[in-house]
């Protein structure tokens, strides 16, 4: 797809802008619980509308998902420990955010769209992204989520773009699953070499 038809590209927040140098949080708090991982992945992916729909504070979230399972204040102290250790762990990439400038100067507008609470905004203020984006797309302040289509929606409709005018860049397979359906370009996020690289075949140049 020639660039010439991009009008706009969007990032997901977290696993693209912000990366975690920590292990794999659900499987830890699984351990910790003595319960198989893919039990308590069930149970959480049951619950996360409530943090992604619901503006439910993700840690909240999490904590109802482990009662399912342990409902001792002992547990729910230890989960709150590796949630804590888990988010010291996370900074923002620097590199990827530096792109952004770039990416405006060459006509392109830039957007955050993420599953997440209202909390992000904060979080975008606080490290200086808010300033550097067109817009800002949060699951929990408009009722839908990724990879739905009534989500993509309001983003195509906040940037005044059409579907196949937005490149979206997300970490996870399972957002982008629509993308074909939707209209819009999907690229998987893997490191900020390999999204330059794949801009570039696009013809969005780095």
């Amino acid at each position: 797809m020639p660039h010439a038809l991009i009008k706009a590209v969007v990032f997901d927040y977290g696993g693209v802008i912000e990366l975690s140098e920590g292990g794999h949080l659900l499987k830890d708090i699984a351990e910790v619980i003595n319960i198989p991982v893919a039990d308590f992945k069930e149970e959480y992916f049951k619950h996360n509308h409530l943090s992604n729909i619901e503006n439910l504070d993700w840690e909240d979230m999490i904590l109802k998902v482990v009662s399912v399972f342990d409902e001792r204040e002992e547990t729910k102290n230890k989960v709150f420990t590796i949630i804590n250790e888990y988010q010291s762990q996370r900074k923002i990439n620097v590199e990827l955010v530096d792109m952004f400038p770039k990416l405006r100067q060459q006509g392109f507008k830039i957007a955050i769209f993420s599953n997440h609470t209202s909390r992000l905004r904060d979080k975008l203020r606080g490290n200086g992204i808010l300033d550097l984006v067109d817009e800002v797309v949060v699951s929990g302040e408009i009722g839908f989520q990724k990879p739905h289509k009534e989500a993509f929606d309001v983003l195509f409709d906040l940037l005044r773009v059409n579907p196949e005018e937005v490149v979206f860049v997300d970490d996870v397979p399972k957002s982008l699953e629509k993308a074909a359906e939707i209209g819009y370009t999907p690229i998987l996020f893997k490191d900020n070499e390999q999204l330059i690289t794949e801009l570039g075949a696009i013809g969005i140049s780095l």
